[in-house]
C-alpha cells in the first residue's frame, strides 16, 4: 500500500515501512526522527547529523539511506529514503537505485549501522544531481 504521510493510521505505524521525505515534509519522518542513528537536526535549519562520527552534514544535496527496527513495532523495520532538500532526497533515490550493494554494506565507519549518508554530484553541470558520492 502507497499512502500520503498524511493518510497513515495507528495500525500502520506498526507494519514495515519505507518513508520518503524528511521531517520537514513527512510526518511520520518526524515522529521517528530522534530515534535515528544519522538524523535530521532542527537546531542546525535541519541538517543531518551522524550519530555515528558526530558529523553534521548541512549542504542541501545531502541525502540519507537508513534501515532500523521500527519504533512503533520491534519485530518490524522502516527503511528511510530522504535528504535536507529536494536535491538530497534525489541523491539518495539514486544511489538506492544505482549503488544498492553499496548501500546494503551499512555506515563506511560502522557496518553493523544499516545508514548510508550520500551527497548528490552534477556531473553534466545542468542544474539536477545526477550522480553521488558517498560520505559515511
Amino acid at each position: 500500500n502507497v499512502k500520503l504521510d498524511t493518510e497513515v493510521k495507528e495500525q500502520d505505524l506498526k507494519k514495515n515501512l519505507i518513508l520518503i521525505g524528511g521531517p520537514i515534509v513527512n510526518k511520520v519522518t518526524g515522529q521517528i526522527n530522534d530515534r535515528l542513528p544519522v538524523r535530521f537536526d532542527p537546531g542546525s535549519k535541519w541538517a543531518i547529523r551522524s550519530t555515528v562520527t558526530n558529523k553534521v552534514y548541512d549542504s542541501d544535496e545531502i541525502g540519507i539511506i537508513e534501515l532500523t527496527k521500527n519504533p512503533f513495532n520491534k519485530e518490524k523495520d522502516i527503511l528511510l529514503v530522504a535528504g535536507k532538500r529536494f536535491s538530497g532526497t534525489r541523491a539518495a533515490i539514486i544511489a538506492f537505485l544505482r549503488y544498492f550493494k553499496e548501500v546494503t554494506k551499512g555506515n563506511l565507519k560502522n557496518p553493523k549501522i544499516k545508514a548510508k549518508i550520500v551527497e548528490g554530484i552534477d556531473r553534466d553541470s545542468d542544474g539536477i544531481v545526477d550522480d553521488i558520492e558517498f560520505k559515511e
